[in-house]
């Protein structure tokens, strides 16, 4: 029997085990009657073609547990002559209404479908989406407060759902379509786009009257003021006021001040450049001096860095080297131009063997976040709220120098071209 949308709509109470073996075979489901928390990496759903509801019971008794937008991703478990027994992105396994279903995704919405949940933006043909509204937000690995940490949600990061929970608290998947990386966050922290002058609002109208939401908005204020580079002085001297003589071991906002006072230093292209230029970057590596666009194979050969015909994940954006040298925590680029052949360093993890030279200071991995903000900070540009940090140095029109710290140490080098 071919497996196709009409055979699973005309599916009746007796087909049941012929339905439960077709699926297996096509690897849409594992099981049957089971009650799986999560789909398994990699799994191919199939699609709902209108929005609707999910009851927790089949029948008339209909429970609702939450509502599913339209061409939600759905694992089709069961069947009866009126509903399909499904499970939908975020684990949650019940029944819907009987629909056509379909193999693919066409970026479409059935009529009615609910504003107030499935918001597809001003133009109407966005993925349906909210955005996050509580600072630092833990991104979890399971819809449990007890999984895995994967990451911090920014503020004002939009989120595309497929499935909203209707009971208290409830969790929403946002992580890969097939579930290879999974990644939850609960709905409550999910709603409208907020904005610097909202936030601020709310944050002086609970300042020295209400606590608890005084420190909510102004952790809120503090993290949108890093995300869009403006406000950011204003904002980190509410955030001190209001802890003042409150400890907040995750914020050291003395440093953050010390970070927004040099970022606004930065001076205008040509000085920019120029003062680049005078640090002479360079990097070593067993103690061997190693300079961009001047580093050649009898050089890395010497260092005994192995030959790779490629390394996963570079982007492609008009620099693309023939060929890389590695070791495990270095990679060298080369490239070609007009016969003379040079390698420049791509990426560069740091141990005791290797130090980036700015000017006068050499930096390796014992070398201090607050030195670097301190001596460079007026070239810099950074996604402070990201963990761990990242500053970025411009390197010309079209590339960037990448330079990561964690715990306070440099931890990575890495160079970027513009796509």
């Amino acid at each position: 029997m071919k497996l196709s949308v009409k055979n699973i709509r005309n599916f009746t109470d007796t087909n049941y085990n012929m339905l439960n073996k077709i699926l297996l075979a096509a690897g849409i489901i594992q099981c049957c009657f089971c009650n799986i928390q999560a789909q398994s990496a990699g799994a191919r759903p199939v699609y709902t073609s209108e929005w609707g509801h999910l009851y927790r019971e089949n029948g008339k008794n209909k429970d609702v547990l939450g509502i599913f937008s339209t061409e939600a991703p759905v694992y089709l478990l069961d069947s009866t002559q009126t509903q399909y027994k499904v499970q939908v992105s975020n684990g949650d396994i019940g029944f819907i209404d009987r629909q056509p279903l379909q193999k693919s995704m066409r970026g479409k919405k059935s009529a009615g479908e609910p504003l107030q949940y499935f918001y597809r933006g001003k133009e109407g043909y966005q993925c349906p989406h909210f955005y996050v509204q509580g600072s630092e937000l833990r991104v979890r690995k399971g819809p449990t407060t007890e999984s895995t940490a994967t990451r911090k949600a920014a503020l004002n990061e939009l989120i595309c759902i497929d499935y909203v929970p209707l009971y208290q608290d409830g969790w929403v998947y946002i992580g890969d379509h097939f579930h290879e990386d999974p990644e939850y966050i609960q709905m409550k922290y999910l709603g409208t786009e907020l904005t610097y002058d909202q936030i601020l609002k709310d944050y002086l109208a609970a300042k020295g009257k209400n606590k608890e939401k005084e420190l909510t908005q102004v952790g809120r204020l503090r993290e949108i003021a890093w995300l869009e580079d403006k406000n950011l002085k204003q904002a980190l001297r509410y955030w001190k006021e209001s802890y003042s003589g409150i400890e907040n071991p995750k914020v050291d906002i003395d440093f953050e001040l010390l970070l927004a006072d040099q970022l606004a230093k930065k001076p205008q292209t040509e000085i920019y450049e120029k003062k680049l230029k005078g640090l002479n970057m360079h990097f070593t590596w067993k103690e061997t001096q190693l300079f961009d666009g001047k580093i050649t194979e009898t050089q890395v050969k010497q260092l005994e860095m192995q030959k790779v015909k490629d390394i996963p994940n570079t982007p492609e954006c008009g620099w693309e080297p023939q060929y890389f040298y590695r070791t495990p925590d270095i990679i060298v680029a080369f490239e070609e131009y007009k016969g003379k052949v040079s390698g420049s360093i791509y990426k560069m993890s740091f141990n005791n063997e290797g130090a980036v030279i700015l000017g006068n200071e050499r930096m390796d991995s014992h070398y201090n976040e607050k030195d670097f903000v301190t001596r460079f900070g007026d070239l810099l540009s950074t996604r402070w709220i990201a963990s761990p940090h990242e500053y970025y140095i411009q390197n010309g029109d079209a590339g960037v120098f990448i330079f990561t710290f964690k715990e306070g140490k440099l931890f990575s080098y890495e160079c970027m071209f513009y796509c």
